[in-house]
């Protein structure tokens, strides 16, 4: 398959995307879907790193061989979920093979280009689901010699990435952000796919946030209203909800159970532009042992 490859900047370090025409991977990891690279565009700023965990080169062990190479390591994830899986390298070889192996899970494998001699890159080769957080090794095999002066490993990363395609506005014009498109920004917060639960749950860290990427076609006024559970006694966190440059707030109540869905609204806002647009649930603080459970967020369209 023909692959297609995209490069940003970012202070220095190039990020490279490669995919197959067949694939789910965006062109853009680092950009619409949410990242290291665009901004924000929140009106406070958002810990886009958190979630994410690096491999170093200097705490694997290299094996060299006379036609292909490979790396190991042992990764520590404290939270199941989507990542993205990103190679960290320094080439000045048209390409290379280079596959990444986490556990038993299906490897994720591409050509890495060229660099520039002096450039350190990162490159998407795909997504992995890691099911449960336990320790896994890793293994990255190359198709040559991956520690020399003409290709040099750095490292390996692991950035959150979105559990599900992103959405697009529903023909009645609502916007259903469900739980199982988020990207969890998150050390421990993480989509729970039980059928009882299909939420965002295990919010014991107020630093864990979650972002929705969608598509609008029909702009206009929305009400906002989001979907939580709040188990007895650890209600009253303060939660902050960023429609791209707008805010709106809320204190997450109490209904006696952290799967007793209750419907809250939130107030309105404006999607002037049709395109891509973002949602971010950012908690303020947490009032008990958990911040909430969420199942989804509404937008619906207002009239007039």
């Amino acid at each position: 398959m023909r692959l297609l490859f995209s490069i940003l900047l970012f202070g220095g370090l190039s990020v490279f995307s490669a995919k197959a025409e067949d694939s789910t991977i965006p062109d853009d990891p680092f950009g619409e879907v949410g990242g290291l690279v665009a901004p924000a565009d929140y009106p406070e700023p958002v810990d886009r790193e958190r979630g994410r965990f690096i491999l170093d080169a200097a705490d694997g062990t290299y094996v060299p061989g006379d036609h292909f190479a490979n790396w190991h390591w042992t990764a520590n994830p404290t939270r199941w979920g989507n990542y993205y899986v990103g190679l960290r390298y320094r080439s000045n070889r048209t390409k290379l093979g280079v596959q990444i192996k986490v556990g038993d899970l299906a490897p994720v494998k591409s050509y890495a280009p060229r660099t520039g001699r002096d450039r350190e890159a990162t490159m998407i080769l795909g997504t992995v689901y890691i099911p449960e957080p336990k320790e896994y090794r890793v293994m990255l095999l190359t198709g040559d010699q991956s520690n020399v002066p003409d290709f040099s490993v750095t490292g390996i990363e692991f950035i959150p990435a979105p559990e599900g395609d992103q959405l697009g506005q529903s023909i009645d014009g609502t916007i259903d952000l469900s739980a199982a498109t988020a990207t969890t920004y998150s050390e421990k917060m993480r989509y729970e796919p039980q059928e009882k639960k299909n939420c965002l749950g295990f919010w014991l860290d107020e630093k864990d946030w979650a972002e929705w990427n969608f598509d609008v076609t029909t702009p206009g006024k929305f009400a906002v209203s989001v979907i939580q559970g709040c188990g007895g006694g650890n209600g009253g966190s303060e939660v902050a909800i960023f429609v791209n440059d707008q805010a709106l707030s809320f204190a997450v109540e109490d209904t006696g159970g952290f799967q007793n869905w209750k419907e809250l609204p939130l107030g309105e806002v404006v999607l002037a532009e049709p395109g891509t647009h973002k949602v971010a649930v950012v908690p303020r603080n947490k009032a008990g042992k958990a911040v909430m459970d969420i199942q989804r967020i509404l937008l619906t369209p207002i009239d007039g």
